[in-house]
């Protein structure tokens, strides 16, 4: 064989086992990557510990009602608690309208604009009361700080209100709702992207009755909630009325529309938040179990219940607080739903 020969097979060979070891460097490469990858998933590192940067955070406000004693039996999908949850968590700050010259001005437009012109009367240093003869006697009340109000029409003076004349979908119900909170240029962003509930209802003996189907009604309720917060659910202190709650008439005459409107909503400033240390689901269980817990939501007359799901959420109350802060959320049987305050005891005053 020639010199010429013996130097081409050289370089085949070369050339061969030079692309296996570059083919198996990348493969190697790959595996090595994703091992890390996998490894740093199984293994990430510890967040850096909570700043709490307010310092000590006013305990949560719930709503003053008679609480029921329940017995209670955990079965969720994974038969207990949840074995991997936050140990700390993101507060939001919610700043507070504070009183001004304008806060009465403010008020006064918007009561202007549903129709409320006569003057005012002064219930306290901070709540009015407004009151109108048509279309039937009604009433609209505010606190001129927070803006929360409630505004009431006596349909039960009417009784054309028992003849209903148009059937709301539920788009058409909830756009109306949001057209009017538009119109009082109180539609926050937060809230005109968020969910919505309906349920229908109807007159009987002067009060309002659930309604087993639009055909059936006289009135559709339309209530209206907050966006998830970083994809965290945001509950409310009652599960059948959203911090935005309307109730339409089944009427075509827009001022007979709104027979009930309830607004308490306050902002959150998404831009301003700190983190907090959390206590773990067995404690928030244990003080659910104590009755240390609220119960939002339950069937009349039920003496205990099965919670099927633990989780965390934010706390929207309808009364003015200063941080949006997480509960613990349990959800069961018999339409159950209770919350745990979840921040650490030693960071609550």
């Amino acid at each position: 064989m020639s010199r010429l020969g013996e130097v081409a097979i050289v370089a085949r060979k070369a050339i061969k086992y030079g692309s296996i070891g570059l083919v198996v460097l990348m493969i190697g490469r790959i595996v090595l990557n994703a091992s890390v990858a996998y490894w740093k998933k199984l293994h990430p590192p510890p967040p850096p510990p909570p700043d709490v940067k307010w310092g000590k955070l006013p305990k949560l406000i719930f709503p003053q009602k008679d609480q029921p004693t329940l017995k209670y039996i955990l079965e969720t999908r994974t038969g207990g608690l949840p074995s991997k949850m936050d140990t700390q968590f993101k507060v939001y700050f919610m700043p507070i309208r504070k009183p001004n010259l304008l806060a009465y001005d403010s008020s006064k437009a918007v009561a202007n604009r549903l129709d409320f012109i006569e003057e005012p009367k002064k219930l306290s240093e901070t709540d009015y009361r407004w009151d109108t003869a048509f279309p039937v006697a009604s009433s609209l009340t505010m606190n001129v700080i927070t803006g929360a109000f409630v505004m009431d029409r006596k349909w039960q003076d009417d009784p054309t209100y028992a003849t209903p004349n148009l059937i709301y979908s539920d788009a058409k119900a909830v756009d109306r709702t949001k057209n009017i909170l538009s119109r009082l240029e109180l539609l926050p962003e937060d809230v005109k992207d968020g969910d919505f509930t309906r349920s229908y209802l109807r007159a009987e003996n002067g009060q309002l009755v659930s309604a087993p189907s639009g055909s059936q009604a006289h009135f559709i309720r339309v209530n209206l909630y907050r966006t998830p917060v970083e994809e965290v659910e945001v509950v409310n202190p009652r599960s059948d009325k959203g911090l935005i709650s309307a109730i339409l008439a089944m009427q075509r005459e827009d001022d007979k529309q709104f027979i009930y409107l309830d607004y308490s909503y306050f902002p959150v400033d998404l831009e301003n938040s700190a983190v907090y240390p959390l206590i773990t689901p067995a404690e928030a269980w244990q003080r659910m179990q104590t009755g240390a817990g609220f119960i939002a939501n339950i069937k009349p007359g039920v003496e205990s219940t099965t919670v099927r799901e633990v989780y965390l959420g934010y706390y929207d109350s309808d009364i003015p607080q200063q941080f949006l802060q997480p509960v613990y959320v349990f959800e069961g049987d018999e339409e159950f739903i209770g919350y745990v305050p979840a921040i650490a005891d030693a960071w609550v005053e």
